[in-house]
């Protein structure tokens, strides 16, 4: 099991990449690709779903708590620089 890349506090901009790969064509440095933006708040692992890969659950600025994988996310500002 690897150790998580986030931090919970960490600030974080999100997407969920399932449905827009099959979709969309992309660029990943465009800011709308990235609609969420929020704090890590807890990482968890669903080793029947993700195996060894970590699960993020986000405080969204929209007051939302979303669920990402760690390559739907992208560092912003991290805990401790």
């Amino acid at each position: 099991m690897q150790p998580p890349r986030f931090k919970v506090g960490d600030l974080v901009k999100a997407c969920y990449t399932f449905y827009d790969y099959y979709a969309f064509d992309y660029d990943e440095e465009d800011p709308l690709f990235y609609p969420w933006r929020g704090i890590v708040i807890s990482v968890y692992y669903d080793e029947e779903y993700f195996g060894d890969d970590p699960i993020y659950e986000i405080m969204c600025t929209d007051g939302s708590a979303r669920h990402f994988t760690e390559w739907e996310l992208k560092i912003v500002s991290p805990v401790d620089k």
